[in-house]
């Protein structure tokens, strides 16, 4: 049964990965489990228990030696954050958990679905980031075999029939069979035309087995953690709400 808890290590388990991927990497301090993400300048807290100053010092410290511009904090919405809030941390946009197995076909859209990270197009950061597709075929030193960040992931990207990229998106293999979606995007003058459903069928199939007999209708249980302004799309396609969270800034950072 997926549960916010088993979310909540999903998300840990991908930002580890995209850390690890482009050159960075992840850390504890007293109770704390960051990762460093170089591409983006970010350094980040995963879901902490209790923060407090032994924690929190000493990664600043590490942030500002390598020369992170922004902080944030993923937590959980029943954890105490008063120790985050009294280190500047303030909250951003709440975060909602669903999960579930689609229930829209993906007739309505045109275009093309590819897999994989050959995009010609992406560039500074987004070009990076594609690195992490690999990472569970060649694992860093800093991680040590079996460690969940180095479950499967795919890269989806939605072209229209003139080779236009109007949106994308990635999903990891969970620990306990959910694939979790993550970074899923559309340009804005391409929604509410069937992209991002095309996208959800896409990324749920990549981790299909291709050994087990064809069905056009299977799917995975999908995960995925979205800002309000998605909450619908993922709703209307089939993903129940399993709860809320919270995403934090630290706001005085420079």
């Amino acid at each position: 049964m997926t549960t916010i808890a088993s979310a909540q290590e999903a998300l840990s388990h991908w930002q580890q990965a995209l850390a690890v991927a482009t050159g960075g990497k992840i850390f504890t301090t007293h109770g704390c489990s960051w990762a460093w993400q170089p591409v983006r300048k970010r350094l980040i807290l995963l879901f902490p228990e209790h923060a407090d100053s032994a924690g929190l010092r000493p990664a600043f410290a590490e942030g500002m030696r390598l020369g992170a511009r922004r902080v944030e904090a993923w937590v959980n919405s029943g954890s105490d954050a008063a120790g985050l809030k009294d280190a500047g941390f303030t909250d951003n946009a709440q975060i909602a958990w669903h999960a579930g197995r689609l229930a829209i076909p993906m007739e309505r859209w045109e275009g093309k679905i590819r897999l994989g990270n050959n995009v010609p197009e992406a560039t500074g950061a987004d070009a990076a980031e594609l690195k992490v597709t690999n990472l569970w075929r060649d694992p860093s030193s800093q991680l040590s075999s079996g460690h969940p960040a180095l479950r499967r992931v795919e890269h989806a990207l939605a072209r229209t029939e003139e080779g236009d990229i109007v949106g994308r998106g990635f999903v990891q293999q969970g620990l306990n069979g959910q694939a979790m979606v993550h970074s899923l995007a559309v340009g804005k003058g391409h929604r509410r035309q069937g992209v991002g459903t095309a996208l959800l069928h896409g990324l749920s199939r990549s981790l299909i087995n291709p050994l087990d007999p064809p069905d056009e209708d299977a799917t995975q249980e999908l995960l995925a953690a979205s800002p309000p302004s998605s909450a619908d799309f993922f709703s209307a396609n089939g993903l129940r709400l399993l709860g809320r969270g919270r995403h934090m800034i630290l706001r005085s950072w420079s």
